[in-house]
């Protein structure tokens, strides 16, 4: 028998549970806390406890979720700029990513934090105080979207990069996950070579060696469907929430060689005048107002080995951007063949980060022209082409955290056939992702109403 069906029928605890509820569910959060801030396995009472006060919770009648709740899908690009992908202008082709800003909404005025897990912290929480800024883990009152939703009745999943703290009562599965595949490390090499960024790796909580054939994206991507998939008779009455956080286009620059092939020769034209087929088409779209004044090395002064081995670097990072759209377009696809397409919200954004370092910081890496890409190299995009990202460049914003850039987002959802295809100028933060979907649920944050304890939400809905 489903748990969300499960109802004890006595009277008199019925009463008893309906009058004391929100308290109850006030100290459920609470040693939900104390079990967060101890080991499992000294304070194995504390989930016992919190267990116990949510099965009384459920004796009385549950509000339970809407036959037609929707699915969230958030994906997360890693160091991705607005301003390089189709449906922004930009020159690399994402084919389903414009499809999904063709049947949603397009943003174009959404800021995210400069550093990678503060946007992380934000996104899963909403609230700018979610992170211990020493350690990049998690406030202990920091309530998640996947513990709440969790406890709404949601399957929650994750897979792809987590850098929230990189110890075992860190992981994902401890922040409300029911499934998880993680890379714990700010940084890995995309190709699996261990020399080279070794990188910890858990599936649900136990430390997971990858394989040969390893690539981040179609990883990360094979093993959200594989949570997917699982038990779905059982789990149908379920909707879901999942998280895809891309470790890609990071650096380091490292992606499959026939998906570089696909790029060759596309930017031998040199950083400005790809810089200038973006900011035109920023303008043309309404996306980017006014000229920058960008000082670049006139690519022509530039030796012929230096030119190719620049637009190298360039046509590597193209293809990680590529490839993450063609492992979207996978999820998307299996979501319509599971029937489940037409009722998921997908929300995608990025974080926007920008990486200054060059590659001579890895001089001890063969970083040679015919090398880069491989496991084996660890080359960056480096300055120039970084200076091309057009969402660091004037776009700081008032907000209750520092260093803001602008950042892509798509949200997109078939049930909201109105909706498809508009853009919206409002300005937003990645504080905004959790309250949204709370509200589309109607789902109240715990902080509002019954759990003082918890960090309150600093974002607004968006719709």
């Amino acid at each position: 028998m489903e748990d969300e069906h499960f109802v004890f029928n006595f009277p008199l605890l019925t009463w008893i549970t309906g009058v004391l509820n929100k308290n109850i569910k006030s100290y459920t959060y609470r040693f939900i806390l104390a079990s967060k801030k101890n080991s499992l396995k000294k304070n194995t009472y504390y989930l016992y406890l919190a267990s116990f006060l949510l099965l009384l919770t459920n004796c009385q009648e549950p509000k339970s979720l809407s036959p037609d709740s929707p699915n969230f899908l958030v994906i997360l690009a890693d160091d991705l700029d607005y301003s390089e992908i189709g449906c922004y202008g930009g020159e690399i082709p994402t084919p389903h990513l414009d499809q999904l800003a063709k049947e949603g909404t397009l943003f174009t005025n959404f800021h995210t934090s400069k550093d990678d897990a503060k946007t992380k912290a934000m996104l899963l929480t909403g609230t700018s105080q979610a992170l211990v800024p020493t350690t990049n883990e998690l406030q202990q009152e920091a309530l998640t979207i996947s513990e709440l939703l969790k406890e709404a009745g949601y399957r929650t999943l994750m897979s792809g990069k987590w850098n929230l703290g990189k110890n075992r009562v860190d992981a994902p599965i401890e922040k409300g996950f029911d499934q998880s595949f993680a890379l714990m490390e700010e940084t890995c090499n995309h190709l699996g070579n261990k020399r080279y960024f070794p990188a910890i790796f858990r599936a649900n909580n136990n430390i997971q060696e990858i394989s040969e054939d390893f690539y981040t994206t179609q990883y990360f991507t094979r093993q959200l469907l594989s949570f997917l998939s699982t038990n779905k008779k059982k789990q149908q009455r379920k909707p879901f929430f999942a998280y895809l956080s891309f470790s890609t286009p990071h650096y380091p620059l490292q992606a499959p060689a026939r998906a570089i092939q696909n790029f060759q020769s596309q930017y031998q034209e040199g950083y400005r005048a790809i810089y200038e087929e973006r900011l035109a088409n920023q303008l043309s779209l309404g996306i980017h107002s006014g000229i920058d004044n960008l000082t670049l090395p006139n690519w022509d002064n530039l030796t012929l080995e230096t030119q190719i081995y620049e637009a190298k670097k360039m046509e590597i990072y193209a293809a990680m951007v590529h490839e993450m759209d063609t492992y979207i377009g996978q999820i998307i696809n299996y979501l319509k063949i599971a029937k489940q397409y037409e009722n998921t919200v997908i929300i995608f954004l990025g974080d926007g980060g920008v990486t200054k370092m060059e590659a001579t910081q890895f001089a001890a890496i063969n970083n040679s022209l015919e090398n880069l890409g491989n496991p084996n190299s660890i080359a960056t995009l480096g300055t120039n082409w970084e200076s091309l990202k057009l969402g660091n460049k004037g776009n700081q914003i008032q907000t209750d955290f520092d260093n803001t850039l602008k950042a892509p987002l798509i949200i997109s959802a078939p049930l909201w056939k109105e909706r498809g295809g508009s853009r919206n100028k409002n300005q937003h933060t990645v504080l905004d992702i959790t309250p949204t979907i709370l509200k589309l649920i109607d789902l109240p944050h715990p902080s509002d109403s019954y759990f003082e304890n918890a960090l309150s939400l600093e974002g607004k809905p968006i719709f």
